[in-house]
């Protein structure tokens, strides 16, 4: 288990870690804090958008009517930014001009949008820079245990990133290095296969609703996890079923007059079926006509 001796260098390699802070209070902020709070790893401040709770020494925390730390004995070895993502470079300025000493120090930020480039004045005021995104969707109240059997990107300073790797290990995740581009690409695929797949399913169960079907989330509940159920299991080529798959070509026609009617359920279902046209030809069962035939209805 992780504890305050775990060889978990800094930058410049001279000091284990001893001490965290934590900048944001939302759901990737508080999952941390219980990560750190189980591991008995000293969380030396936490900040939120109007007030920071300060360790003492004493072992009591003081609160704080402001929102950033001012001095080295506010601010941990380690400093995590979970806040939006607007506000990571107006933070990372605002720490860099503080009186404390960042050459001693490690900043990292959990955007998934966002590279290492946001914290540039922390690096230039010595500190060990980098981004460490864990893909996986988070609520507020989350525990630690989110973070198990995740994987964790990271990007950034060079050293940092592979001391990091150890830090993951012990949170029961698996880390991944990313160049920038590499970064932004996994989080659009992560938007992709969470925000959008919940519009998709919103779409689904709308339609339904539309046509007075109400029972939409319920009706669709077992398919969606038997589906998800299937691309873990399976893959994503073996997982499609359906028209599609079948080479249906009477179904997709039926589907698609029905639709004439709603030009957004039309639009998503040809864009769809065009990427299921795909899988479907991957996988070489049905004749290349038929492929054709239907790629052809998806496309007009």
């Amino acid at each position: 288990m992780l504890s305050c001796s775990v060889s978990l260098f800094l930058d410049n390699g001279v000091q284990n870690i001893k001490s965290v802070t934590i900048i944001g209070t939302g759901a990737v902020g508080t999952a941390l804090h219980d990560f750190f709070k189980k591991e008995r790893i000293e969380i030396r401040s936490a900040w939120g958008s109007n007030s920071g709770n300060i360790l003492t020494d004493s072992g009591e925390y003081l609160k704080v009517d402001t929102n950033l730390p001012v001095n080295d004995g506010q601010t941990g070895t380690f400093v995590f930014i979970t806040t939006s993502d607007d506000l990571i470079r107006e933070i990372s300025d605002q720490l860099a001009s503080a009186s404390i000493d960042w050459k001693i120090r490690n900043v990292i930020h959990c955007s998934g949008n966002l590279t290492s480039d946001e914290l540039s004045s922390l690096a230039r005021a010595g500190a060990g820079t980098a981004s460490m995104h864990p893909i996986q969707t988070f609520k507020k109240g989350d525990s630690a245990e989110r973070f198990r059997e995740i994987t964790i990107s990271l990007e950034g300073n060079a050293r940092l990133t592979i001391e990091l790797e150890e830090f993951i290990t012990q949170m029961g995740a698996r880390s991944l290095h990313l160049s920038k581009e590499q970064k932004r690409t996994v989080h659009i695929a992560a938007v992709f296969a969470s925000n959008y797949m919940v519009s998709l399913i919103h779409s689904a169960a709308d339609y339904l609703e539309k046509e007075g079907i109400s029972e939409g989330i319920e009706i669709l509940k077992p398919l969606i996890l038997q589906t998800v159920q299937n691309i873990i299991e399976k893959g994503v080529n073996e997982a499609l079923t359906g028209p599609v798959s079948r080479g249906d070509i009477a179904s997709i026609r039926k589907h698609i007059d029905s639709l004439k009617t709603n030009d957004d359920m039309l639009t998503m279902y040809q864009i769809l079926g065009k990427q299921a046209v795909g899988i479907t030809r991957k996988r070489r069962e049905i004749p290349d006509d038929i492929i054709r035939e239907m790629m052809a209805l998806f496309s007009v």
